[in-house]
């Protein structure tokens, strides 16, 4: 029993790493709107956290116990202390890329490797090429080799690279991380569980030469990643290495559904599906161009994950054959319901073009794997019940209990039918419409592209039924939204639909719902009888009514200004967020009211990384860099990101926003920031402060759509504010000490109103604009001559900078102000308060 003990005691702590992961995976899902790079934690919770832990806790379990290998105790401990170290490591690097350090990321890449090249001498160290099952554990050394330079590729990708080494290496990391580590550590396991899951006997073991494939095509794809030609060669080989080992197991598993008794286990199922997963994705991978994220994470891998746990803990925990059958029955509880569930409610979650039905898709989905959280417990209590004589277990079943597959596919067809209206709902019928209904369908082809439906005018027939293909040939999501509720989904760039638009008896708007898109000109007219002339009862209005902006409590934005910091070369992230800030939807960089402020002097190197986490595509434009715009400010979809690194040749406060269309909108919606170049020899003051001014349309925006178009359009913003909100610094004022100087950065962001920027009761002696000083100490710069001029205000259009510096020799209260009176009532003011 000692000995036997001794594996238990090390696989005790070391699954502890998994099952921590995990309840983090399920934490970061329910508060994903609150995390920065969402999308990335979520998918390096599972993969870096949870997946890289099981397969280097199951590849060693398996090659110890397959090979029947002698490990002696300081091996078990040096096993401890791997997992110790590669958790670590984790932890570093999801630290780092929260943190915008990359040294961070790279020092935790590289103890992820030094964990790797650990377990792969202890893999090394038990392998015996005369073994049975020498395969697999030959499967298990290529993948430790596959993480450990896919590290490598990993860490260097924290640091600015020039194009096309961003997006080269990204390929190849995903290639080497998903394909090799995940993909040859499942071969290897399958090879030796997929017959046991399915308690029968292998029929063709086709594993060998699938593994010879995976290598071959796993080569090919990184070579032609990096070198940008063959990848799609590659990728198709390993397909082909994945397809001949399902093949395989594919006998195996019609031996048993001939007679299933009770062997349809939920591992044996997940076993099987998770293959059909990959396959699938790695096709669509290999044809288009987009990675199927959702099939290889949550199809392939987190299936797989959980399906083999759900059958190797009960065997672990071990106890003799009832005891094991007692555990792996509470693990196993409704199988054909969950697998159902799994499987069916993925393909909703990924096709279905309906938003709540994809977040009632992903719940159940996620709800079905993760109840191996729930069972686990359960099923050792049930196990150790057995095992200590105090129960006799379950009785196995003699079927399967296949009502549990109609209970699965009822529940995700009700779900279908329950939110079907939000997707493509047809008018509700009329007596009219059901009188005017003519039998007869109209169909139409509609692309989108460039900002526009083409055609953008259609005729029906009074009484057809109209049937809309919409295909999504732009760059960016969009959707289709009819004035009846009929509606496409948003549609990713090269996806397509099906609208069924219902009997049409009257001409009807549609658009692109996507905030500023319908604003642009994407919509669609649909006429009967070729009847063009069509009263919109339900379309915007162009006028708005007045709202008071309301002041803060509290300032939202520090004004004040650090100095530029010593380092020559800053490296930044930008991530796009778009949320509610203060009651007030807002479209961010960084999840800030605006972007954050980058300082630096003439000469620096800035190298930033933008990253898009929200739901429609943006881009970036830094005016203090001299760039190409080609590839540096073209829009990203969400999930993609591009470096764009630039030398700030010129000094002078510049602008940056998002340059996606409609750009007023993206900038109204709070997508701009300050980068300020210090101009040489700056001379010292006492206290700087940085005001942007910039415009709000509507004051009750949501995260979708946080502008009013109409509003927009016609120039009539709700609030001019300074730093992103109305009269805050009325409410919060700035402070000085009586007879200090201090200097007021100001930028202009727009999008439209100009800033003439005035302190009441004080003047300015120096004056900056656009890179060049128009007064400075009181005098005309470069003339000798007494200091005797001063400033009354610095007039700024949209996108201008500059700054102004004022000495306040007596206390009291100053008003900042836009001398543009009817800005400063909307907001664009504050107060200064100097004491003695």
């Amino acid at each position: 029993m000692i000995k036997s003990a001794r594996p238990r005691s090390w696989h005790s702590k070391a699954s502890k790493f998994v099952t921590w992961w995990l309840i983090a995976l399920v934490i970061a899902g329910l508060i994903h709107p609150v995390l920065p790079q969402f999308r990335w934690i979520l998918i390096h919770l599972f993969t870096l956290g949870a997946l890289t832990n099981s397969v280097m806790l199951w590849s060693g379990h398996f090659t110890e116990k397959w090979l029947h290998s002698a490990v002696s105790d300081s091996q078990r401990e040096h096993t401890v202390w791997r997992f110790y170290l590669l958790n670590s490591a984790i932890m570093a690097i999801i630290l780092g890329q929260l943190s915008g350090l990359p040294v961070v990321t790279a020092i935790g890449a590289g103890g992820v490797i030094l964990a790797l090249i650990w377990h792969f001498g202890f893999l090394l160290s038990l392998y015996q090429s005369d073994k049975r099952f020498s395969h697999s554990v030959q499967a298990y050394l290529l993948s430790a080799l596959s993480l450990m330079v896919g590290a490598v590729f990993g860490g260097a990708m924290a640091f600015s690279l020039p194009d096309p080494w961003p997006s080269r290496l990204l390929e190849s990391h995903l290639l080497l991380n998903f394909g090799g580590f995940v993909g040859f550590a499942a071969l290897g396991s399958l090879a030796v569980l997929f017959p046991a899951m399915w308690r029968t006997q292998i029929v063709r073991d086709y594993t060998k030469p699938a593994l010879h494939l995976l290598s071959i095509g796993l080569v090919i794809g990184i070579i032609g990643s990096l070198t940008g030609r063959g990848a799609q060669a590659g990728l198709l080989i390993y397909t082909a290495g994945w397809a001949l080992a399902l093949t395989g197991f594919l006998f195996s598993a019609f031996r048993v559904l001939l007679n299933p008794r009770d062997r349809l286990s939920f591992a044996a199922l997940s076993a099987l599906f998770s293959q059909f997963w990959l396959i699938g994705s790695l096709l669509v991978f290999a044809f288009g161009s987009t990675l199927p994220t959702l099939g290889l994470l949550v199809g392939f891998a987190a299936q797989l994950l959980i399906g083999t746990m759900s059958y190797v803990l009960p065997s672990t925990i071990g106890g003799g054959p009832a005891a094991v059958r007692a555990g792996m029955y509470t693990m196993n509880q409704g199988a054909l319901f969950r697998s159902t569930v799994i499987n069916g409610g993925l393909l909703i979650w990924i096709y279905s073009t309906n938003s709540w039905l994809k977040v009632v898709a992903s719940l159940l989905v996620c709800g079905a794997l993760g109840w191996f959280l729930v069972a686990m417990p359960f099923a050792v209590k049930t196990q150790k019940a057995v095992l200590l004589k105090e129960s006799e277990g379950p009785e196995p079943h003699k079927a399967p209990r296949w009502n549990q597959i109609t209970a699965g596919v009822a529940t995700l067809t009700a779900l279908a039918v329950l939110f079907s209206g939000g997707t493509s709902v047809p008018p509700s019928p009329t007596s009219d419409s059901a009188t005017m209904a003519t039998g007869q369908t109209t169909t139409v082809n509609i692309m989108i592209h460039g900002m526009a439906f083409s055609p953008n005018a259609i005729d029906v027939p009074k009484g057809n039924r109209l049937i809309l293909n919409v295909a999504n040939h732009d760059g960016q999501i969009h959707d289709l939204v009819l004035e009846s509720g009929a509606t496409s989904g948003r549609l990713q760039p090269g996806a397509t639909t099906t609208v069924d638009a219902g009997i049409i008896t009257t001409s009807q708007e549609a658009w692109c719902s996507i905030a500023g898109h319908r604003m642009q000109g994407m919509t669609l007219q649909i006429n009967v009888d070729g009847n063009a002339d069509h009263n919109n009862p339900g379309g915007s209005s162009a006028g708005f009514a007045k709202q008071q902006p309301k002041a803060p409590e509290s300032a939202l934005v520090d004004a004040s200004l650090e100095p530029a910091p010593a380092a020559k070369v800053h490296e930044v992230t930008i991530d796009v967020q778009e949320t509610e800030i203060n009651g007030r939807g807002r479209w961010t960089f960084n999840g800030g009211i605006q972007g954050p402020i980058l300082r630096g002097k003439v000469g620096d190197e800035f190298r930033v990384t933008f990253i898009n986490s929200g739901t429609m595509a943006h881009s970036i434009d830094f005016h203090a860099g001299q760039v190409s715009p080609d590839e540096t400010m073209k829009s990203i979809n969400p999930g993609e990101q591009l470096e764009y690194n630039f030398r700030a040749n010129h000094a002078g406060i510049w602008l940056y926003h998002c340059g996606t269309m409609p750009m007023s909108m993206h900038v109204a919606a709070g997508m701009f920031g300050a980068v300020i170049i210090d101009p040489p020899g700056l001379a010292p003051v006492d206290q700087e402060f940085l005001l942007v001014q910039s415009e709000v349309y509507g004051l009750d925006g949501t995260s979708d759509n946080p502008v009013d178009p109409a509003k927009l359009a016609a120039g009539e913003p709700d609030a001019v504010v300074f730093n992103g909100w109305e009269d805050q610094y009325v409410a919060t004022p700035l402070q000085l000490k009586a007879g200090e100087t201090a200097r007021f950065w100001l930028l202009d962001a727009g999008p439209n109103r100009p800033l003439s920027f005035h302190i009441v009761g004080g003047q300015f002696h120096t004056m900056y604009k656009e890179g060049a000083y128009t007064l400075l100490d009181g005098t005309t710069p470069g003339l000798a001559g007494p200091k005797t001029g001063g400033g009354q205000a610095l007039d700024l259009s949209a996108a201008q900078g500059g700054f102004v510096e004022a000495t306040f020799p007596e206390a009291g209260t100053y008003t900042m102000v836009n001398h543009s009176f009817i800005d400063a009532e909307r907001g664009a003011r504050g107060k200064l308060v100097v004491t003695p």
